[in-house]
Order: structure tokens, then sequence, then C-alpha cells
């Protein structure tokens, strides 16, 4: 059988999957069960396959190009823009295999096993550092309650914990120092299990030939490196730096009608965790141009003489991701002269 396109609403049992003749006419729309979804599409003849960019979308794309199908994934909110009718699993597979259709919509490979290691353990790190900024604020809250105030540093607080343990003159009761010493300790296990999976990140992220270069640019480092290799499956899926700043949510919006022609904040579309980072890195940047002369430390500085500190850290992130964008597709290292040629 020889369709035009098969897109499929993935679920956890009960798959949606909808064929499109060459004429755009639905040739079937049914559903179908989680064993029989490879051998329905192995009867198939090599086609584009579309799904949402969601849960097991990953698994699912690599399973299907085993077979000799392209698969490509469309983010979820692109695909909510083409739904007719009330919410239901045929509804979606007919939208997403119609979004799949408009010219301006972005259509992303799916993962490899790599990048999907490295992404799930730079979000296991990520719940466990958000779990560590909470033990610490419990502790510096529990302590407070009993008339202890520590210094606002995370290092700090570690430091004079086992100090006041071993006071025998504040107010601490005994119950008090019990569940104070087991935060403590959870919060020594905290640091040691985030290290360790900061290392196996490395690790994977140490393997692939683009991490090094990658490291060249101002303001990434190894983490944000490897939330890089792991977020971008193929970056010459992009027709330029502009458009992976633009994926990042690091572009302006825009209001346009008639004459009227208006830029507003960026948009902040796409992954949240990456664009923090980048802005992250930015900023250390930006803070360290004024003890520098190169080409981008003296356009940061002009830069901060008409513009927010907050803005001009922005418009870096914005700029570093077109610097990815030339390192990741050219294979070779940062180079600061072409970076910012107006600036030299």
């Amino acid at each position: 059988m020889n369709y035009k396109l098969i897109s499929i609403d993935l679920a956890k049992t009960v798959f949606q999957v909808a064929a499109f003749n060459p004429d755009n006419t639905i040739a079937f729309n049914r559903k179908i069960n989680r064993p029989a979804l490879l051998s329905t599409l192995r009867q198939c003849e090599h086609t584009l396959v579309v799904m949402e960019a969601c849960y097991s979308a990953n698994y699912w794309g690599r399973a299907i190009e085993k077979l000799g199908h392209t698969v490509k994934l469309i983010p979820a909110r692109m695909v909510k823009a083409m739904l007719v009718g009330n919410k239901n699993d045929a509804n979606d597979a007919i939208a997403i295999g119609e979004t799949a259709g408009r010219p301006k919509v972005s259509l992303l490979r799916p993962k490899t096993v790599e990048q999907q290691d490295i992404q799930s353990l730079l979000r296991i790190r990520e719940r466990l550092v958000e779990n560590r900024t909470a033990n610490c604020n419990q502790l510096r809250g529990f302590l407070a309650e009993y008339g202890l105030i520590v210094a606002k540093t995370r290092r700090q607080l570690m430091l004079a914990i086992p100090l006041i343990l071993e006071d025998a003159d504040n107010e601490l009761s005994t119950v008090a120092r019990g569940f104070i010493q087991r935060l403590y300790e959870f919060q020594l296990y905290l640091n040691e299990q985030i290290d360790q999976v900061a290392e196996e990140i490395l690790t994977l992220a140490q393997a692939m030939p683009q991490y090094p270069l990658l490291l060249t640019i101002p303001g990434v480092g190894p983490i944000v490196a490897s939330t890089l290799l792991a977020s971008i499956n193929e970056v010459n899926d992009f027709k330029n730096g502009r458009q992976l700043a633009a994926w990042l949510g690091l572009t302006p919006s825009q209001y346009s009608s008639g004459t009227t022609n208006r830029l507003g904040k960026i948009t902040k579309r796409g992954n949240q965790t990456l664009r923090r980072l980048l802005i992250h890195g930015a900023r250390t940047v930006v803070n360290w141009c004024d003890k520098k002369d190169d080409s981008l430390s003296l356009w940061l500085q002009r830069l901060k003489q008409r513009q927010h500190v907050c803005k001009v850290t922005v418009a870096l992130a914005n700029k570093m991701a077109r610097m990815v964008f030339v390192v990741m597709s050219s294979g070779q290292a940062f180079d600061m002269n072409k970076a910012c040629k107006m600036a030299a």
C-alpha cells in the first residue's frame, strides 16, 4: 500500500493511525493496538510518518525508521492549531497529518539513544538540583524558627550546620537537632548524586565529536554543551542561525498589520531549559566583558551603554545560538574575529 503520509496519535496501549492518499484524501483512520503498530506499518510502502513530539515519540520514531520509513516529530502546540471538531483521537491523528503539510512547520527528527541518555540524565540532574534548593530553604527556615540565622549561600549553610548542632547553648531541642541532622545528611546525599550524574553526562558528551568545539564558544560550559548536543538532533535541519535562535524562543515577538510593525519581548518558545542555560552563560560573559578587550567584549561594552544589562544578556544569548549553529554546521571551533566584526 502506497500512501503520501501516515500520521500517528501516540498513547500508552492504543494508537490512532491515519493514512493520507497522494490527493490528500484519508485512506483510513483507525485504532491500532500497541503490539500491532509495527506490523501494520511494515505492510506499507516506505513513506513519511509523523507524530507529535511527546511521550515515547523518540522510541517509536527509531523503531519505525528501522522499517525504512522517514519519521518526523511535530511540536504539539502546532498540532493544536490545526484541530477541527471535538478533541478525540481520530481528529488528533488527522490534525497531525495536516500540520505536517504546512509550509512553516518545523519537523524534527527522533533523538538517538545517546542523545536520549544525556537528556534523561540532564532531567534527573535538574530535579536533584531543585530538591537540593528546596531542602536548603527548608533547613534555613527551620533554623530561623529557633532563632538561628545563617548566611545566604548554600556553602555557608553547610559549614554552619555542624557548628550549630554541636552548640549546646542554642535553643535547638533534642527533636530539632534530630531532624536538622537528617536534613543535613540528605543535603550531602543530594550533592553526591548531583556530582555523579554530572560525571555521567560529561562522559557521554565527551564521546561526541562536537562537544570540544562547543566549549570554545564564550559562555558555553560542560552542562550547556551537553544540553545542546541532547536537544539539537541535526543542526542542518535549521536553515540558519536565526532559525535556531527562533526555535529556542530568543527572537522578538512580532505584531504586524498593514503598515504597523512592532517587535516585542522574546517569544520564549521551544526548549525552556536550553534557553535558560544559554541566558545564564551569556550573563557570565556580560559580567566579565568590562575586563576584556576582545571584539565580542567591546561589542558588549558599547551595547551596555545604550541598553539595560538584561537586554544585553538576552541579545548575547541570541548571538550565542547563532554561534552554536555555525560551529555545529561547519565542524570548526569558534573564531572570535568572525563573531563580531563590527567591534574589531
